[in-house]
């Protein structure tokens, strides 16, 4: 005979399960819904990416003048700009990759001639990294004005690891490339889209064009891994508690 109070002790444990199984299943289809999100997202980046691409070159100041530039959604508009370096330090962006080599993405300030309070960060390229961390690289930097073309970009932030985390010196080098971080540290206000030139002859420098570093295919696949991780988590968890049942039943029966 089953003690006293048996019964609803085990049904607690059994709703607490329940609940647990739920709560579990949720979360995954919900993660599985917000790649699926993203994926469309990106998509429709992608696509208006590609568009721009073929359009023709824009004088920077008519791209200024549209009101949505601060949210970045000027993203691969191709422009033409005169620019004058600024006097402030090289901004070196920590652990990128290009072609199998680590190193940095270099960026400058520079000023629109158009408008001379606006200041944006130039690209310079990527540049290899030395053997030792201790040991930044000595990079070539724009010294007098420029007549630029090139197209318009924005960095993703990283959820997990947004902040600057600068490291002071003649040439700052930053482990992500946080805009309004950097406007404050430097005390000047800065564009949040960078400048890629295209028209740089002889320079020695790549420039890796990478827009849209994860793209909607991968956030499809993952939506799919997590759709299927709630699809197995919810099988697994019904031949368990069917299992459970017959147990319970059959133990019974025993009795």
């Amino acid at each position: 005979m089953a003690p006293p109070g048996s019964s609803l002790w085990l049904s607690k444990w059994v709703w607490l399960a329940v609940c647990l199984t739920v709560a579990v299943f949720s979360l995954l289809v919900k993660l599985g819904f917000w790649q699926l999100e993203r994926g469309h997202e990106k998509r429709l980046l992608e696509q208006s990416i590609l568009a721009r691409s073929d359009a023709p070159y824009q004088d920077i100041s008519t791209v200024l003048d549209i009101n949505d530039w601060r949210e970045g959604t000027v993203v691969g508009v191709k422009v033409k700009a005169e620019i004058k370096p600024e006097s402030l330090p090289l901004i070196l962006l920590d652990n990128q990759t290009f072609e199998g080599k680590v190193g940095y993405l270099a960026f400058q300030v520079v000023s629109l001639s158009q408008d001379p309070a606006t200041l944006t960060l130039l690209e310079l390229g990527f540049v290899q990294g030395e053997s030792t961390r201790s040991l930044l690289p000595n990079v070539i930097a724009l010294a007098r004005p420029l007549i630029v073309t090139g197209r318009l970009y924005r960095k993703s932030t990283n959820p997990l690891s947004s902040a600057l985390m600068a490291e002071m010196g003649d040439v700052i080098r930053v482990q992500n490339l946080n805009i309004n971080q950097l406007s404050q540290l430097l005390n000047r206000e800065l564009m949040p889209t960078i400048f890629q030139p295209d028209n740089l002859d002889n320079w020695p420098y790549p420039f890796p064009w990478n827009p849209v570093p994860l793209t909607s295919t991968k956030h499809f696949g993952y939506s799919f891994q997590w759709f299927s991780m709630a699809g197995a988590f919810l099988l697994i968890s019904v031949i368990i508690f069917v299992r459970w049942i017959r147990n319970t039943v059959s133990h019974g029966g025993d009795a």
